[in-house]
């Protein structure tokens, strides 16, 4: 009978629980520069593929668990389930989640200790974790963003070279403690998380020069609870954007901002201008504001959800429909949408929109006079998808800001939203333009060039049973470029580095697969 591997079991472990530990909003970023050390000093003594996938798969799975157990708390809502049902849907997407780390300590088991193997190893395992799909994509090192320093590389690689840095401050870690010339490696491993500090200030520092103006926005933050359905429940709602709205405007904001779909009546496509009696959009304020809605015309059998953009004067001079869609939560695969809602009445399904645009708006009352800026409207978690951020950043004219509408509300008041903002910040960093983000519930926040929470407000419990009072933050947003005329190296091409790593890992998987094969040949 086969011993169990108890030493390989614990350090494995110890790995997950120290990549979990290093997430926001309580984490300790620096854990992570030597998070998989444990890991992969336990793989130094395996010989079978096997080994490594079974640590590979504890450790991935220790840091789902640990990290993320608001995903428990989103299939209640959503679904309505049971917390035995939502306990075994979780344990299923750890697993899931788990499956690149396993496949990575597999390929480190059989890959070949030649010169190589260090950057090999650092590589390989950026480029399976971004090649397996994920509901929600998300980075090991998403909580370096408490310490923006950091992080300033992904302006020229994204997170992938970021990861690529953190990844091989473990490797140097364990070539220090258990390789030769034990001594270079640890001072490659000091240097690391040393120098990157260094530059990635000395990089913030630079940024100060480029600010040529600044905004104020006012962003709402209603803390409206979830599900608060009625004519009474709705009017509540809408005066929960009313008066941060008029406060905002008394404070000198020039555009107001609110959080996705809490306009609370389904908006008639097209949308020209604001409605006209009582639920009028601007009823205690006239700036210029960013507003989410559900929006249906009269052919669509579903809506879409929307982002518009109303002027002072209450003209819709612009709308985004949103592309990503969550899955379930508002995009119903293969199942008629109507059955499953009618099951799950958490469950919605709604059309997807085109594609990315922005937002040219006047600042300020109307007769203002101040230069339009361009603003990058995003839904949700598209903010976590670098690629469709990409695009938006892509689009003719460029943007000079990102403004995220949100509602976060829905994983409750746990890490959810703190890891959503901190993948945000990547975003600023990537395309050295600020984020602008109102969450219904919280946290919302102001996100500088260099990936810094420059102002931010509380998450709140939204409860109907303890109604908190609705929230303001006014922000001094300041503008430096935009992303047509200055591209950052990552939006250049940049980008292209977790292509080549996807490829490389691709290209270890086949050679070690047909060099495992090539023996079994000989022996047979």
């Amino acid at each position: 009978m086969r011993s169990v591997d108890w030493r390989g079991l614990a350090a494995a472990g110890l790995c997950g629980a120290l990549l979990a530990g290093s997430l926001p909003p309580q984490g300790m970023p620096g854990l992570v520069f030597v998070a998989m050390a444990p890991l992969l000093l336990a793989l130094r003594s395996r010989t079978a593929w096997r080994e490594g996938l079974r640590l590979g798969f504890v450790a991935g799975a220790v840091m789902m668990a640990i990290g993320y157990p608001w995903f428990v708390g989103m299939f209640q809502v959503f679904g309505a389930l049971p917390l035995w049902a939502a306990l075994l849907l979780f344990a299923a997407y750890c697993s899931w989640s788990a499956v690149p780390v396993a496949v990575w300590a597999a390929v480190i088991v059989a890959l070949p200790r030649t010169r190589a193997w260090p950057l090999l190893a650092a590589v390989s395992l950026v480029g399976l974790w971004w090649s397996w799909p994920a509901l929600f994509p998300f980075t090991v090192t998403l909580g370096l963003a408490a310490q923006p320093e950091w992080i300033q590389a992904a302006e020229l690689g994204g997170v992938a070279l970021v990861e690529l840095l953190v990844i091989g401050c473990s490797v140097c870690v364990v070539e220090a403690v258990a390789g030769r010339r034990g001594w270079r490696w640890a001072v490659v491993a000091v240097a690391i998380p040393g120098l990157g500090f260094g530059l990635g200030a000395w990089r913030i520092a630079s940024l100060e020069g480029e600010t040529t103006r600044t905004i104020r926005f006012g962003v709402v933050q209603p803390n409206i609870p979830l599900l608060w359905e009625g004519d009474a429940a709705k009017q509540a709602k809408l005066a929960r954007l009313r008066e941060p709205s008029a406060r905002a405007q008394a404070g000198g904001a020039e555009i107001v901002v609110w959080p996705e779909n809490m306009y609370p009546w389904p908006l008639d496509r097209p949308m020209l201008r604001d409605v006209e009696d009582e639920d009028r959009v601007l009823g205690r304020h006239a700036l210029p504001t960013l507003f989410g809605a559900g929006s249906i015309a009269d052919a669509d059998t579903y809506a879409h959800n929307t982002a518009f953009y109303m002027s002072a004067e209450g003209e819709i001079r612009g709308s985004y429909d949103k592309v990503l869609l969550v899955p379930l939560g508002e995009h119903i695969p293969i199942v008629d949408p109507d059955w499953a809602t009618a099951q799950m009445p958490g469950l919605a399904h709604n059309l997807a929109g085109a594609g990315p645009t922005r937002f040219v708006v006047d600042p300020g009352p109307p007769g203002s006079g101040r230069p339009a800026v361009s603003l990058g409207p995003l839904i949700c978690y598209e903010d976590v998808f670098a690629e469709f951020a990409r695009r938006v950043a892509g689009v003719d004219g460029g943007v000079e800001v990102f403004v995220n509408l949100s509602n976060d509300t829905w994983f409750g008041a746990l890490s959810e939203a703190y890891e959503h903002q901190a993948l945000a910040q990547f975003r600023s960093v990537e395309h050295r333009i600020p984020m602008v983000r109102s969450v219904n519930s919280g946290p919302s926040a102001a996100i500088d060039r260099a990936g810094r929470i420059v102002a931010s407000t509380p998450q709140r419990v939204a409860d109907r049973d303890a109604l908190v009072p609705a929230e303001l933050l006014l922000v001094d947003v300041a503008i430096g470029r935009d992303t047509e005329t200055a591209p950052t190296v990552f939006a250049r091409g940049g980008w292209l580095l977790v292509y080549l790593c996807r490829a490389i890992a691709l290209g270890l998987l086949l050679q070690l697969w047909w060099r495992r094969r090539r023996v079994e040949i000989v022996r047979h």
